[in-house]
């Protein structure tokens, strides 16, 4: 059963980056109002696929320092990173199949929101399925899907929503529309059309195929550069890395000792031998992107070829099959021998079912076709602008080069002779490093298309599986809601509630129940907050016993004491006679409150304690990230992993720029 871990999120900007690393089990992030620890989950929020943009405007300090962030995550076994852009392209999702640290040595696949939901779907081993509703202001239908986003409302709880009565976003009519078939998806309860399974299982054989033929085509590159073994690349690139290390020491050595020849000609010599290794720099990009291109091409050719001959196939096909004609003939009498002219101009076969597949089959294939021709016409037109570049900056080369060969014969320029050859020696050592690095990327991209097809064939299995058991028994599907009840009116009963009447999770409507009404149904926002708090933890228990296959098994809360009183009475005394700073601390997430109504909060501090040791017994086997302003002191101490304050003390803080560190260490 798979399971997703949140293990890192990394704010970058071009002079600010800072990671927040999370434990596997509970982790609590505290701090005042206003100081970023909301945004943390609002940031994950974002990389998971949110639709709307994180508002700059009012998040000033991470407006100035950060442009792009990163969410590093695991599922099962398989470390993945995922990248979204705060200012431009944030209709897009980078993913790196690595750890954040190592994504340099990757290429991300860079998709749009819709399909990196997808691919966290296929990742998680579940199903989008869709389903059909009424188009807006409209008695036409359309077919919509329910995918990650209607799942993850069962994953994040913000602030504006536990205790109200917008849970599972109630209030947004599409997306509670959906709530029903995200349930149903998480506890496996969807009976599948069957001839939906089919066409999944189809397109999911087909994607391995394909992924099959691109891992021979990389292969076959990397044997034509004898660059097949991964461990000689990667030991001859640390060798460069080390041999340029090197090189850049010995050039700095030079330099240090030259700084007491300094004149005007030297440093116009200096000007002139920069620009040359720019334009050097740059040939090398647009050669190596040039090379890219070139392989792009020749491996969409190798895809042409394959689908022309699928197309021949399917021709021939057709015409034997359906297109047959038998001629007119004469036939003799074995009798009489006299001769009997038969006309038969009708086909042999008529059309089936059989033939519109294959018609359909065949315009498929056309439009593959037309496609991978109009991709290879793109990009070779893109070859032919990098060639003329190339020629320009050729040009621009020759001509510095005959004035830095004219500079040199008129001027003493000491220490530039050895700084050229160890110049030219590290341009030779970095473009060999390239040519290496390009077939480790090459070797990973296999790597990342083979995890690729273990997942589809995961995928295969479980299509094939769900399609021998189509309907789900009425046995299976009550042992679920039992174990559900159970465990619902056990932590309703922990948080003080009695459960002797209807207390329940609904059959029909997937919601918890309390004294025979919904949880949309209550006012009290401390009674509301208790039913979903133990709903969300009902579901993550079924998680645990096998249950619920299609929840990623993490929880993202916000703001639990938001209906609770958070101090016991003798503690508070003990408070008002201690330190006066210390108590305004301890209370200050109760004076938080004083924005909700008296009938709404829960007045009992064991209430809110039994809300902890609920999060902790469910992050034995679940992942939990809780923001609190203040928790209770024995749970801060050991859990609490960072603490925020207001301006500039808060996530984005200068004293926790991990670039500041390097400099340091330099």
């Amino acid at each position: 059963m798979s399971r997703m871990i949140i293990r890192k999120l990394i704010v970058h900007g071009a002079s600010y980056k800072r990671t927040i690393n999370f434990n596997e089990g509970f982790t609590i992030i505290s701090g005042e109002k206003t100081s970023g620890k909301s945004l943390i989950l609002s940031l994950i929020d974002y990389c998971l696929g949110k639709s709307e943009k994180i508002d700059l405007k009012v998040q000033k300090e991470l407006n100035a320092k950060c442009d792009q962030v990163f969410l590093e995550i695991k599922v099962d076994n398989e470390t993945l990173t995922l990248n979204r852009g705060l200012k431009k392209k944030s209709d897009n999702i980078g993913i790196y199949f690595c750890s954040f640290e190592n994504i340099e040595g990757y290429t991300p696949k860079t998709v749009k929101i819709s399909e990196a939901m997808h691919f966290l779907m296929t990742k998680l081993n579940i199903s989008e399925y869709k389903i059909i509703k009424y188009k807006k202001h409209s008695t036409n239908k359309e077919l919509q899907t329910v995918s990650f986003r209607d799942i993850f409302r069962y994953v994040y709880t913000n602030q504006h929503a536990l205790g109200t009565k917008d849970f599972l976003e109630k209030k947004t009519t599409f997306k509670s529309n959906k709530n029903p078939h995200a349930f149903r998806m998480i506890f496996n309860l969807v009976e599948a059309d069957k001839d939906a399974l089919k066409e999944e299982l189809v397109n999911a054989q087909n994607k391995i195929q394909d992924a099959n033929r691109v891992i021979a085509g990389l292969n076959s590159y990397l044997k034509d550069k004898d660059a097949a073994d991964f461990n000689v690349l990667f030991a001859k690139s640390d060798r460069f890395k080390k041999n340029i290390e090197e090189q850049i020491q010995a050039k700095k050595k030079i330099i240090d000792n030259s700084k007491s020849n300094d004149n005007n000609e030297n440093e116009l010599y200096i000007k002139l031998k920069k620009d040359l290794e720019e334009i050097a720099n740059e040939l090398f990009n647009y050669q190596y992107e040039k090379k890219h291109l070139q392989l792009s091409i020749n491996s969409k050719k190798l895809l042409l070829e394959e689908y022309i001959l699928e197309q021949a196939e399917v021709d021939a096909t057709l015409e034997i099959n359906y297109k047959l004609v038998i001629p007119d003939q004469n036939i003799e009498c074995p009798l009489c021998h006299s001769t009997v002219s038969v006309h038969t101009h009708d086909l042999v076969h008529q059309s089936t079912d059989s033939e519109k597949m294959l018609h359909k089959v065949k315009n498929e294939i056309n439009n593959k076709i037309s496609l991978v021709k109009s991709l290879i016409t793109n990009e070779l037109k893109n070859i032919e602008e990098i060639d003329r570049k190339i020629v320009r900056l050729s040009k621009k080369q020759g001509i510095l080069n005959e004035a830095v060969g004219e500079f040199a014969k008129e001027t003493d320029v000491p220490f530039l002779s050895q700084i050229d050859s160890i110049n030219s020696l590290i341009n030779r050592l970095v473009k060999d490093n390239e040519i290496v690095k390009e077939g480790l990327r090459i070797h990973r991209k296999i790597s990342e298309k083979e995890k690729e097809i273990e997942g589809l064939e995961t995928t295969v299995t479980r299509l094939e599986k769900e399609l021998k058991s189509l309907q789900i028994s009425d046995e299976d599907r009550n042992k679920i809601f039992d174990f559900l009840d159970d465990e619902y009116k056990g932590f309703m009963e922990r948080l003080k509630y009695e459960t002797d009447g209807d207390t329940f999770i609904h059959r029909e409507q997937y919601i918890p129940f309390y004294e025979g009404s919904n949880v949309y149904a209550h006012d009290s926002g401390g009674l509301l907050e208790c039913m979903q708090l133990s709903y969300l933890g009902a579901i993550l228990k079924s998680k645990t016993q096998g249950y619920a296959p299609g929840h990623p098994g993490f929880l993202l809360l916000d703001s639990i004491s938001k209906y609770v009183g958070t101090l016991k009475k003798d503690e508070q005394n003990e408070k008002k006679q201690g330190d006066g700073k210390s108590q305004e601390l301890e209370q200050k997430s109760v004076e938080e409150q004083d924005g909700i109504a008296e009938k709404d909060k829960i007045k009992d501090p064991e209430v809110y304690e039994e809300f902890y040791k609920i999060l902790i017994e469910l992050s034995t086997n679940h992942q939990i990230i809780l923001v609190e302003n203040t928790p209770p002191e024995k749970f801060d101490f050991l859990y609490t992993k960072y603490t925020f304050y207001k301006g500039e003390r808060g996530l984005i803080d200068d004293e926790k720029n991990e670039f500041n560190e390097v400099d340091e260490e330099v």
